[in-house]
């Protein structure tokens, strides 16, 4: 049976919400198991990301016209029914209200009893009639609460993001979070050059963008689905954000070198430091997780990698294989993922105060104590987090250098492939913004041993 845009994305948001998925590969999957025309296809994205993103939102002024029956009380089918309804009236003045309501109204139907049906009619024909004067939280009373309704993000989150950017520069991040944004690939200069791989993408009918601060980063938009692409199937490029680009280029890994990634998987930096060292030296990729070990080999094969040993190895004990045996190191630590919420909308639901401002450093920690022993005298060690939080950066680095005096620090700034000064602070860490500089939100240093 043929499914309609709206259900594919209900059973996209159910893996998401019940199962854990991750919204990128549920939806990728979705979208090459079914055939759809390109209208249903975005549509199906919009609808899913649209919900995540603004899933606080949603269940506010659900819960507002459900009579007295929280969101949470229905099925998780029943749940995202609705929101996928409130969604369409709230955002989408493309849809017909009358449209919105009757296809969940149906889509009810499958999942529950005649009751539950006629709630579901009643609650999503309540937010259509007062969807211009929804009432939010006082923010006079509590503005972080209020923002979290009105901006659909965690409180704990934006009340540290107001102690440290203010209200301002907090609206504006959530914005930015909230908004769609184009992929971002990388040239595989092992098999093409930027150039060339435009005008390849652009008869493949792709709209395309280059980057201005990653040397070989594209931003793409109007294609189907990657593996459907010629392109991708012979490895000119992969996919890779611009911010994570300039990690390799600040670990200036050479030609002939020993490379040490202790937290490779899925291997965007990896093949990236292969690809700048052209296929030579040796690079030792290490992941705890055995599924994605096999994703970094894929990437290497489809890209022509041929310079990475994979290993299945805890980064906490690198050093009992390679003490000292590593010309450069990259610790791209196991973090919140809060700098990439604008990419990975769910992120900002999986993760709580403890698991981001406890553990996560503690397990950051201790893989640097560990990889940092592997590093030869004289040689790097790069560390890089996807987040905006002090207690995974500079706090986690302040910590390693005072109980390792032979790292020291050196500036990022001569090691960026352009003069993007602004992403570089004054104790010389990559401090990215996403709604400063427009891209993932990313924090790195570079050390190197005496």
């Amino acid at each position: 049976m043929k499914l309609s845009a709206r259900r594919i994305a209900l059973e996209v948001l159910y893996k998401i919400e019940v199962k854990g998925a991750y919204s990128r590969i549920a939806l990728d999957s979705a979208l090459s198991t079914h055939e759809l025309s390109k209208e249903d296809r975005a549509l199906v994205t919009e609808l899913v990301y649209g919900v995540i993103r603004r899933l606080n939102t949603l269940d506010w002024v659900l819960n507002s016209y459900s009579f007295n029956r929280k969101i949470e009380e229905f099925s998780p089918y029943v749940r995202n029914i609705l929101r996928l309804g409130a969604y369409q009236l709230m955002y989408l003045d493309r849809i017909p209200p009358y449209a919105a309501i009757n296809e969940s109204v149906e889509m009810s139907k499958e999942f529950e009893h005649s009751g539950v049906v006629s709630i579901v009619n009643a609650v999503l024909r309540a937010v259509s009639d007062n969807v211009k004067d929804i009432i939010y939280p006082d923010p006079q009373k509590n503005l972080s609460y209020y923002l979290s309704i009105k901006y659909s993000h965690p409180q704990w989150l934006i009340t540290r993001w107001l102690s440290r950017l203010g209200e301002k520069e907090t609206i504006q991040l959530c914005e930015v979070n909230n908004q769609a944004s184009p992929l971002t690939i990388r040239t595989n200069t092992l098999k093409t050059v930027r150039e060339e791989l435009i005008r390849i993408l652009e008869e493949e009918d792709l709209r395309v963008e280059e980057s201005l601060v990653a040397p070989e980063g594209l931003k793409i938009r109007d294609f189907v689905s990657l593996t459907q692409l010629e392109s991708f199937r012979n490895g000119l490029f992969t996919v890779q954000g611009e911010s994570s680009q300039l990690i390799s280029y600040i670990l200036t890994p050479q030609a002939g070198e020993t490379v040490l990634d202790a937290c490779a998987a899925p291997g965007g930096k990896t093949t990236h430091m292969a690809e700048l060292m052209r296929n030579t030296g040796s690079i030792i990729a290490l992941d705890i997780r055995k599924p994605r070990l096999e994703m970094i080999r894929e990437n290497c094969v489809r890209l022509g990698v041929t310079n990475v040993k994979v290993e299945f190895l805890d980064a906490t004990k690198a050093s009992s294989l390679y003490s000292k045996k590593v010309d450069r190191c990259l610790v791209d630590a196991p973090c919140s993922s809060l700098g990439i919420i604008q990419s990975q909308p769910e992120v900002r639901w999986k993760r709580d105060y403890k698991e981001t401002l406890v553990k996560m450093p503690q397990l950051q920690s201790a893989i640097l104590d560990d990889v940092c022993q592997c590093v030869k005298p004289k040689g790097v060690l790069v560390y890089a987090v996807c987040s905006l939080e002090p207690e995974e950066g500079e706090k986690v680095i302040e910590k390693f250098l005072k109980e390792r005096p032979l790292f020291h620090l050196e500036s990022i700034k001569p090691y960026l492939p352009g003069s993007e000064e602004e992403l570089v602070d004054e104790n010389g860490f990559l401090k990215i913004y996403p709604h400063r500089h427009h891209m993932d939100g990313m924090f790195a240093c570079r050390m190197v041993r005496m």
